[in-house]
């Protein structure tokens, strides 16, 4: 279940309050899956603060469920020790009264599906560049988390067992953020995975991984590669009519070269997507950061553009319309405001505000700004 960051034009993403929950304002329901509801939400302090970020709370109906209320305690818990640039922030878990929930960083952004998906419908091409940034950046999060430590020490053997376009943001100032460890595999956790037990989207699964068996950081590595040759090719690689031959093609069907696919993509990376996607795990990358490597080494090759800088451009030109729609969305409305302070607000009169300067030559500025809004795609691995 991706969050979604970015309403149709003329939409504002930053609505009215749709609800009082604890500490947070929820703004605006983002998605809704298997264990939890996901909101833009505001929290606000003293003197003018103001935070926007995502909370996601677990299902009423499932909240007196013990083995959920530790899967969903699991994701926060695991999470909270990663700390990198591409994988997205725990500020906070908690409950009130009673329903738990998991404030998150907010990503003004994209999911890297809803991406392609946009760029194929309006005929246009993501540089190869960027989508080899999009990808190298992921790999970098999930190196992180594979080798992500308890403030103790231990190594967490972590596993994210659920890459997938959905799980991949990519914001507009360019950053990409890796999200969603909510069937995340690793030690100490509060639940156990039964052996066998599949979890996870199964187009995107390992082939170690669709069989049921033990899996390790590798595993993670070949989800990414799917990503990425569905990314470089806009075409479904695994995904079949029912999930048993979803699993089947996962294990056995013959992959295409990316360059048949495309002929403009350079036969040098068909090399690195397959040493991503190889059936046997030893013949894989053997870890998220020899993946990165390779796509870094190939970008300097190619000298093809693909800074952050690069990305931001692309996507704000992408998405020019809905962010333009943004600057004029109106400002939230607080529902349980306090009817003594707005009186004392109304009998104190405020002070005229002063415009900044302009610079010379500059066009004037629109009368307010409101923050930014809709985060991109978090959720709660949804199949």
């Amino acid at each position: 279940m991706p969050w979604t960051s970015v309403p149709p034009p003329g939409a504002a993403i930053v609505a009215d309050v749709v609800e009082i929950f604890g500490r947070y304002e929820l703004l605006r329901k983002l998605a809704i899956g298997g264990m939890g509801a996901v909101y833009l939400a505001r929290q606000k302090g003293p003197v003018g603060f103001q935070k926007l970020l995502v909370v996601k709370r677990l299902l009423p109906h499932l909240s007196e469920d013990d083995e959920f209320i530790d899967m969903f305690l699991d994701e926060g818990r695991i999470a909270a020790h990663l700390n990198h640039p591409n994988i997205a922030q725990i500020y906070d878990l908690g409950d009130v009264d009673g329903q738990y929930y998991i404030a998150m960083e907010y990503v003004h952004g994209e999911a890297v599906g809803p991406l392609g998906a946009r760029a194929q419908q309006h005929g246009i091409t993501i540089p190869l560049g960027l989508k080899c940034r999009i990808i190298a950046d992921a790999a970098a999060g999930l190196d992180a988390a594979h080798n992500a430590r308890s403030p103790s020490g231990r190594k967490l053997a972590l596993i994210h067992r659920d890459v997938s376009p959905q799980n991949v943001l990519v914001g507009f100032n360019g950053g990409v953020k890796l999200i969603d460890f909510g069937v995340a595999k690793a030690s100490g956790k509060l639940s156990q995975t039964i052996v066998g037990t599949i979890k996870g989207k199964h187009a995107y699964m390992s082939p170690e991984q669709a069989r049921g068996e033990p899996l390790d950081s590798r595993s993670d590595v070949f989800g990414l590669g799917t990503v990425f040759y569905e990314l470089l090719t806009q075409q479904r690689l695994f995904k079949r009519e029912t999930e048993l031959a979803t699993l089947k093609a996962v294990v056995g069907t013959k992959i295409v070269p990316p360059s048949e696919v495309v002929p403009e993509i350079p036969k040098a990376l068909d090399a690195i997507v397959f040493k991503a996607l190889a059936r046997k795990r030893d013949d894989r990358f053997s870890t998220a950061g020899e993946l990165q490597l390779a796509l870094e080494e190939f970008l300097l090759t190619e000298k093809l553009h693909a800074t952050t800088a690069h990305l931001a451009a692309f996507m704000r030109g992408m998405y020019a319309e809905e962010l333009e729609e943004d600057r004029f969305a109106t400002e939230p409305t607080v529902i349980n405001f306090d009817p003594r302070q707005a009186a004392r607000a109304q009998a104190r009169p405020a002070a005229p505000a002063r415009p900044p300067a302009a610079a010379p030559g500059a066009k004037p500025a629109p009368a307010k700004r409101p923050p930014p809004k809709g985060p991109g795609g978090q959720g709660d691995g949804g199949k």
